[in-house]
């Protein structure tokens, strides 16, 4: 599940995203974009996260995450609520129209943070 991936789906009027990231994964389960539940470290096999669409009562809802086997490696997401399981699709993590901003490379974030460091050391600030 290395990679970061998306899944969202509307359910009873909320808003709710599964993210992945990382190469040691961190799960987070947002409802209306505050985050209700996490996870972080290596998946093996299914992974479950429990958690509540806000209500009165509260409506206490599963999220399921299974690694498939595929050339993409994207795993397979759903959610259980009230019995019922919905697949949630994966949705892309740029919004639509707006191109990919590349990130400055590694080797440019440690020469700015070297010259920073210089510049502190000789007394420039």
């Amino acid at each position: 599940m290395a990679g970061g991936r998306r899944f969202h789906l509307d359910q009873d009027g909320h808003s709710v995203t599964v993210q992945l990231r990382g190469a040691h994964p961190e799960v987070e389960v947002l409802v209306d974009g505050k985050v209700v539940a996490q996870r972080t470290g290596p998946v093996k096999g299914t992974t479950a996260l429990e958690a509540e669409l806000p209500g009165d009562p509260p409506r206490p809802f599963r999220i399921l995450i299974a690694p498939v086997e595929g050339p993409d490696g994207t795993p397979l997401c759903m959610m259980e609520s009230a019995g019922a399981r919905s697949p949630m699709p994966l949705v892309p993590l740029l919004s639509a129209g707006r191109p990919a901003q590349p990130g400055p490379s590694p080797t440019r974030l440690v020469r700015r943070r070297l010259r920073r460091l210089l510049h502190r050391r000789a007394g420039r600030h």
